[in-house]
């Protein structure tokens, strides 16, 4: 038992001295880590400032009634179906007939994939909310992509699964009041610091670690465990007239 405690005491102090030798590493090089963390920070900022495409998010969302009448109570079972309909709203808003109709009206060039892959259709939550978005670089194209997407499936929903109503719950907008939704120049900035600190941080003590070179008696004493006998003093030759 007695062998178990030493044996625990010494691996905690050899534990103890590195902790106290890699601050120390870390402590004697903090103006290199800044220096390296505040290039990697403004790298990052640069790289997203300049080289990443901004992206803007625009979304509309609808309220589907599956009923025919008037009441303004809306059952259970109401509910229930039109979130079993979620796959099929996805479909019947991604339409062809749709696409085409999307596709004409703002005049652009683009394949039926290609402008179906543009868009995404959701249910909110366990409701009859539909939402409508679309990302892009260029905001006002998303804005009005959703917009025209919206417009014309409305009354396909109708026509296709007997909708009672579809209404406009919110209307087209960018998401983010108006800004970029990506990237994140604030969080890239601080995962350049901090990335740039690790790195120069590792390389330090990497350097030190590998360094088996004695500089003090100190070193002598802790690493080899044996007293300094004496020491061999440095002399610059020309004290001897040595040039």
């Amino acid at each position: 038992m007695n062998d178990n405690m030493n044996n625990k005491d010494g691996v905690t102090q050899d534990f103890n001295i590195d902790l106290v030798l890699l601050f120390g590493i870390l402590r004697k090089n903090i103006v290199l880590l800044i220096v390296v963390g505040l290039i990697g920070g403004g790298l990052a900022y640069s790289v997203t400032r300049y080289l990443i495409p901004e992206k803007y998010k625009a979304t509309a969302t609808v309220i589907i009634n599956n009923k025919a009448t008037d009441s303004q109570y809306i059952y259970p079972s109401e509910i229930k179906s039109s979130q079993d309909l979620a796959e099929l709203y996805s479909i019947i808003i991604k339409a062809d007939s749709v696409l085409e109709q999307v596709r004409d009206s703002m005049g652009i060039d683009i394949s039926n994939e290609d402008l179906k892959r543009s868009i995404d259709v959701n249910m909110v939550g366990e409701t009859q909310v539909v939402q409508i978005s679309c990302v892009s670089t260029n905001p006002d194209y998303a804005l009005d992509l959703v917009t025209q997407f919206v417009y014309y499936s409305k009354p396909m929903i109708r026509e296709k699964v007997e909708a009672g109503s579809v209404k406009d719950l919110n209307e087209p907008a960018l998401s983010n009041n108006g800004r970029p939704i990506s990237p994140n120049r604030r969080k890239n900035t601080i995962i350049g610091i901090v990335a740039g600190v690790l790195f120069s941080g590792m390389i330090v003590v990497m350097k030190e670690l590998l360094n088996t070179t004695f500089k003090t008696e100190a070193d002598i004493t802790n690493t080899l465990g044996i007293p300094v006998l004496g020491v061999i003093p440095y002399v610059e030759r020309k004290e001897f007239g040595v040039k």
